[in-house]
């Protein structure tokens, strides 16, 4: 990628809550946007279709968005942008992956919102070495579709967005990129750094699996920031952070625990964010659980096992939202070895991260 193109066209992959609010944020900041949906979730693409585009309000650019593209081909989404915005559930990384790989021209970059280690998914998938692949922590928006082809973002814009990139040696340029959009992006030091600053693995498993009979109970008037967060979760959350903070140190990192990281990233306090969160989750059916714990703590465990730092917290946890689920979520998911990386050193899984060489295959 070259670090002074001017950035004009965008793909966004996704069209759920995120996506409708990154396409039409950025449509109303001046940029050609493509929008797309995976053609067995192409029915969320029908009001935006009848509408022409999407409304937005909130705390971002507010008014009636005009998308240059809505569209369930994926040639057509991403043919000729200069970056492609991935804003889809983790468990569609990898099948997304395939989609574009035929697709994908040079000169472009991907960047997951967030990640959980699907940059280096898409990097294994696709096996171009050319096409630096990047991940956020977070989504940039917090936010909901309240209509068809309606979307209000209640928080998020403006906050730090940390981005890996893979291979780490193309972060100034992508970071150079991301900023057209993004300005408030910043760098980390490699693709794998923003998937253990996730807050969503640390806090969604823990808050729900040890919330569940107050969840069950209460027939969805739970509040899980708000009454779910007692000093006894807390101490859970904390030996997990502490797993966390010695598998970054494993990787050569100062580790920020994990209050201090959200203090950075957001500029306030998590009190804050916690007394002006939503309801939920209403049952042990949810993301928090199917999606955080194949996505991101095993991936947690599967990295640590491979460093040789000792994760137990993470692995009770998979255990126990493997028993609620009835699912065994380690066989099923994101481990190093569907990364490509389970036969590494330490010393080589570095410098894969920042060459991008694999000496192994």
């Amino acid at each position: 990628m070259n670090a002074m193109k001017e950035i004009r066209r965008v793909a966004v992959l996704g069209a759920g809550n995120g996506g409708h609010a990154m396409a039409a944020d950025l449509t109303l900041a001046g940029f050609d946007v493509n929008l797309y949906e995976l053609p067995q979730f192409a029915g969320n693409l029908n009001a935006i279709r009848e509408a022409g585009g999407i409304y937005i309000s909130g705390v971002v650019r507010e008014g009636y968005a005009q998308l240059n593209c809505v569209t369930s081909d994926i040639g057509e989404a991403i043919r000729g942008v200069d970056l492609i915005l991935v804003v889809t559930q983790a468990l569609a990384h990898e099948p997304l992956a395939d989609l574009c790989a035929p697709h994908i021209e040079p000169g472009q970059a991907i960047v997951l919102f967030p990640g959980s280690g699907g940059a280096l998914l898409f990097a294994h998938r696709l096996r171009s070495p050319d096409i630096p692949v990047a991940e956020t922590v977070t989504l940039p928006y917090a936010c909901r579709v309240t209509a068809p082809a309606h979307v209000h973002v209640h928080a998020g814009p403006g906050i730090r967005e940390v981005l890996g990139v893979f291979p780490a040696r193309t972060t100034p340029q992508v970071v150079q990129a991301v900023r057209h959009l993004y300005p408030t992006a910043c760098e980390a030091a490699h693709a794998l750094e923003p998937a253990l600053y996730n807050p969503n693995v640390l806090l969604h498993p823990v808050g729900t699996l040890f919330n569940l009979g107050r969840i069950e109970y209460a027939a969805g008037e739970f509040w899980m920031y708000k009454e779910g967060f007692t000093p006894s979760v807390w101490r859970i959350i904390d030996a997990l952070d502490g797993e966390k903070m010695a598998i970054l140190a494993k990787l050569g990192q100062e580790p920020i625990p994990y209050r201090a990281h959200y203090e950075y990233r957001y500029g306030n306090q998590w009190e804050d964010f916690a007394s002006a969160s939503s309801k939920g989750p209403a049952s042990a059916n949810t993301r928090y659980i199917s999606e955080d714990v194949p996505i991101g703590m095993v991936l947690w465990s599967s990295l640590g096992q491979l460093l040789g730092v000792p994760t137990p917290t993470a692995d009770a946890i998979i255990q126990i939202a493997s028993a609620v689920h009835r699912v065994d979520y380690r066989a099923h998911g994101r481990t190093m070895k569907q990364l490509g990386l389970d036969q590494m050193s330490r010393e080589e899984l570095l410098r894969y991260l920042q060459t991008g060489e694999n000496q192994r295959r």
